[in-house]
Formats: C-alpha cells, structure tokens, sequence
C-alpha cells in the first residue's frame, strides 16, 4: 500500500510529460489521485515496515495529503477550461507531471523512516514544484521560480549538512550503518547521542527545514510562488508541502527533547522554536495591511499558520504537540478550500492568469454568485480562528497550554493571533459583500465548489466532533514526541 501510493504519481509522471492532451493530462491526474488517496486510506490497514512504512504521524497527515491532492486535481480540470489557451502542449504535460511528483515525493517525506531519504524527498518536491511555477513564463513568474530555487536551495543545503550532523551525533549510540539514520532508532537511543553535536544538527535542520515551511527569515518564496504559479499548484504548496517540512522539524526536536531530559548535553530546542514562530507570525500580521493580491494575501496566511505550529512545538508537552498537529490538519483542509474557491471566483470575473487576483478586482463576489461568494467568505473567516472556525479548537488548546507552561510568551502570542484577525476581517467584509465593478453579471458556480465544501465540513467535524480514532491517533502521536 504504502510503496504503490508513493511510486506510483512518481512512475506515472513521466508519462504524464510525454503523451496526452491537457484535458487527458487532467483527467489522468484525477484519477491517478483518486487511486492514491484510496491507498493512503488502505495504510492504516497495511501501514508496512523498513524504510519506508506509515506511523501514526504519517497515517494521519497521509490520508489528509491524499484527500487535498485529489481535491486539486479534480480542480485543475475546471482550471484547465479556462488557463488552456494561455500555455503550450509540452507546458501542460509538464505541469501535470509536477503535480504528480510533488504529490508522490510529499508521501515520501511523510513515510520516510530514514533521515537521508525525507532529505530527498523535500528537495525532490522542491524542484517538481519549482518548475511548475516557472510555467507562465512571464517575467515575474521566473523571479518567483529563482527565488524558490535559490532560497530552497539554500534551506535544503542547510537541512542536508543537518542531516548529516545528525548521523555523526547518532555515532556513540547506534555506530555506522542504517540504524544511524532511522528515525525509530534514533528515538530510541537519543539519550545517548552526542548532545553538543545533535543541538548544532538542529539548528541547522531547524532554518534548513524551515525554509520549506516559510518559517522567518526565509520566507520569501512563498508569497511569489502563490502570486505567480499555476492556481492549483498553490493548494499542493499551501498545505502537504508546508506539513512534511514541519513534521521534519517535529521530529527532530524530538531527539533534541530527549537527549536534554535525560541529562544529556543537548540544548533545550524549545526557545528556538519559539522565536521563530513568533517572528513568523508578527511578520504575517504587519505584512497583511500591504497586500493587494489575494493569492500573495494568503500566502503570509500560510506563513501565519506555520509560525502557529512551530510556537507549539517550542512550548512542548503533549496537550500543545496536539494542538500543533490539529492545526497543522485543519489550516490545510481550510487553506486548500480557499486557494481552489478563489479560482473560480477568478473565473467569474474573466481570468485565472496571475494578475487577475487583486481584491479590488475580485470585491463583491456575492453579485457574481452567492453561493461561491459564501463559501469564499466561510474559507477566510475560518483562517480567523475565531468561532465557529475549527482553528478555533486548536488555537484554544496552543493558547491554554502556553499560559499555564510558558506564561510570558501567551500574550505576544494572543496579540499576534488577533492582528492576524483583524487582517483577515478587513479584507472578510468587501471581497464578499462590497459594491462589484458596473460590468459584473451574475455566474453559475461549477461542481469543483461543492468539494470546497466538503473542506470546510471535514474541518468543522475534525475540531469539534473528532473522530475517536483521530483522537487516539494524534494523542498518542503527541504523548511518544512531547
């Protein structure tokens, strides 16, 4: 199961590239996703073993990865009625391909028990997802490409020499070979490792791994990559790619944690994190006022939410390790929601191209359609935290558990939270309800909207009717990494 949902998007997407119309690329990335995400369900049957098998981490963001990439690619056959005339044959078989890869290698990294093998996996996703959104060609889509190249190219190069810190601090404890680089292993004898050695490891893993999770001060390439990339591209980059590089992290402060509580020489990796997820949110919350671009808008949103989840790891304990984790689960499902109802909000007002994305261009979508224009507005409104939005669940558990572990940092935190509100309510009111440009007439919306829906419904249902299961799965995934 777990091998078949991983090679085969990476098998398939050769062949994607070579052969086929767009529209055929499009249904057959719908259909090689529909296959993927049934397997990544049938994992919490067969979950496997070795390098490459599914823990209880991985089961869940798994199945939440599967769900997002077929909810994409259902989308981008709606894209594709209205992008196709904008890029050539050979762009969109190479588009369709980097989806696939991105939506494979992202299984890898969260599947991977083998420290070398999520290393390659992220920057294989990097790259598949770099070329993707050089696809418009425009000039400002190329310096969005660079910028994720280079600026990824450096966090990946932090991560790999990370990475290998690591191996050299697994030494004492398990020697050479394999068992060095399993992460079931290391877990296992973190104790024991050289703890001086494993803390300089997490700091270069931290801004390594960081970068892929748009944690500050390498940030940049995501509002780019969201302006200037293909729509649906923005919802695999919005998400499953963002939760592979902070579960990465996760792990590792993991093995830091360890060795520190054990009485080893490790430093405590909590402050690190909490700086940096501090710094991630104030700069989302004071970028906000100055964008005009939707797409660029929710992209310091993403930056926003990982800053939240990194701040929850550094705080520690199993209460707000799980809370880090729902709300890692819960901004993607909202997040994807939004990214693909914002196309068809695009669409009724003329073009999805980059450019088309501005709030002024988009305002009063309700006299487009009302329905899009309500399910828009649900999407913003639950990034809000505010309730009834389900990051309201798992903000609630981070903010309580700060107070009572680490009082001084709950007020910064509450006030990063609420201008990040306010941000997202100022812009709430016009794009759905304010006076629409003279030529606008009333749409139909398209099916792919109802999928939306069912986003925003699964997490609702995920933060205040959890499933037993879920509960069990993240609770113990939380007490075995607090």
């Amino acid at each position: 199961m777990i091998l078949t949902a991983i090679f085969l998007p990476l098998l398939a997407a050769p062949l994607l590239g070579l052969f086929g119309s767009p529209r055929q690329g499009a249904v057959a990335n719908a259909v090689l996703s529909g296959i993927v995400f049934v397997l990544t369900l049938g994992a919490f049957a067969a979950p496997g073993s070795g390098l490459v098998h599914a823990d209880e981490l991985g089961l869940v963001f798994g199945g939440v990865t599967g769900f997002t990439g077929l909810t994409t690619a259902i989308a981008n056959i709606f894209y594709l009625r209205e992008a196709e005339p904008r890029f050539s044959l050979r762009r969109w078989r190479v588009y369709h391909a980097m989806c696939q890869v991105v939506l494979g290698s992202t299984l890898l990294g969260l599947y991977a028990d083998n420290i070398g093998l999520l290393w390659a996996a992220v920057e294989t996703a990097t790259i598949a997802a770099t070329l993707a959104v050089s696809m418009p060609r425009t000039a400002s889509a190329l310096e969005a490409a660079w910028k994720y190249f280079i600026l990824g190219g450096v966090g990946i190069g932090l991560a790999l020499f990370g990475t290998m810190l690591v191996y050299l601090a697994a030494q004492p404890a398990l020697g050479p070979g394999f068992s060095a680089m399993s992460f079931t292993a290391l877990a296992a004898h973190a104790p024991g490792m050289d703890g001086s050695l494993l803390t300089l490891a997490f700091v270069f893993i931290l801004f390594g791994y960081g970068t892929k999770a748009a944690l500050v001060p390498l940030h940049g390439w995501l509002p780019d990559a969201y302006a200037e990339g293909p729509a649906p591209l923005t919802t695999s980059l919005s998400g499953p790619m963002l939760n592979v590089a902070l579960i990465a992290i996760l792990r590792f402060r993991h093995l830091l944690e360890a060795n520190f509580a054990s009485g080893g020489t490790a430093l405590p990796p909590g402050p690190f994190l909490l700086t940096l997820g501090l710094a991630s949110l104030f700069l989302a919350a004071f970028s906000f006022s100055r964008r005009r671009d939707a797409r660029r808008f929710f992209g310091f949103s993403s930056i926003e939410h990982s800053g939240i989840a990194a701040f929850a790891f550094g705080v520690g304990g199993a209460a707000t390790i799980f809370g880090g984790l729902l709300h890692m689960l819960l901004h993607t499902l909202i997040k994807s929601a939004l990214l693909q109802v914002l196309i068809r909000a695009a669409a009724l007002r003329g073009s999805t191209a980059p450019g088309h994305y501005g709030f002024s261009h988009l305002r009063g979508l309700i006299h487009s359609n009302k329905y899009t224009a309500l399910v828009l507005g649900a999407a913003m409104f639950g990034l809000t935290g505010l309730p009834p939005s389900g990051l309201f669940a798992s903000e609630f558990i981070i903010i309580s558990q700060t107070i009572q572990r680490s009082p001084w940092a709950s007020l910064p935190l509450g006030l990063g939270l609420l201008l990040c509100a306010i941000a997202l309510l100022r812009n709430f009111g016009p794009l759905v309800f304010g006076r629409a440009p003279a030529h606008i007439k009333p749409a139909k919306a398209t099916p792919e909207t109802h999928l939306v829906t069912l986003h925003l419904a699964l997490s609702v249902v995920m933060a205040f009717a959890m499933p037993p299961m879920l509960v069990h799965l993240l609770s113990d995934v939380a007490e075995a990494l607090k």
